[in-house]
């Protein structure tokens, strides 16, 4: 029996299911790169796709990507991020002044916002992990932040895929 999630982003038109992969991750590399795997074999091909894409951008694309990622610390621009960030959201904004002070930290030192896969973190995990990773060099930062990003990006995608089944 065919995968329902799958039939139906192999159905998807070229520009609706570049648009739903953006929202998993902001890297239009990434996107391209999977949109290009099409049409997936099943959920494993698609994840694999996904992954693969992950693995293969430079440091460019990463800090291109990065650049579209909103601060911790702002209220959360989407369903996804408010899932994401549910302990920020309950916390006092003496606790979200912290947070926005080590961001501020984080991005001078290197010229992006700090990503964190922050799903089921408490705010001391988040900024303790700030705290150990502005220590970082930029290339080796980057290379956090994209495994971040691939994080986000793969709860992101399950929801999609969840999304596929309901609708399908």
């Amino acid at each position: 029996m065919p995968d329902i999630a799958v039939v139906t982003l192999n159905a998807l038109d070229e520009s609706a299911l570049e648009k739903e992969l953006l929202i998993c991750t902001p890297s239009r590399t990434w996107a391209t790169a999977v949109l290009s795997a099409r049409p997936y074999v099943d959920r494993a091909d698609l994840l694999a796709a996904a992954g693969e894409a992950w693995n293969s951008m430079t440091s460019e694309d990463v800090a291109m990507a990065l650049e579209s990622y909103l601060p911790l610390s702002d209220p959360p621009d989407s369903a996804h991020a408010a899932a994401e960030h549910c302990a920020l959201v309950a916390s006092s904004a003496g606790r979200l002044a912290v947070l926005r002070e080590r961001e501020s930290r984080y991005r001078a030192r290197f010229g992006f916002p700090v990503v964190i896969a922050a799903k089921g973190l408490t705010l001391d995990r988040i900024l303790a992990d700030i705290d150990e990773r502005v220590t970082n060099g930029r290339p080796d930062e980057l290379v956090v932040a994209q495994r971040h990003m691939a994080a986000i990006g793969e709860g992101r995608l399950a929801t999609l895929i969840a999304k596929c089944e309901e609708d399908g």
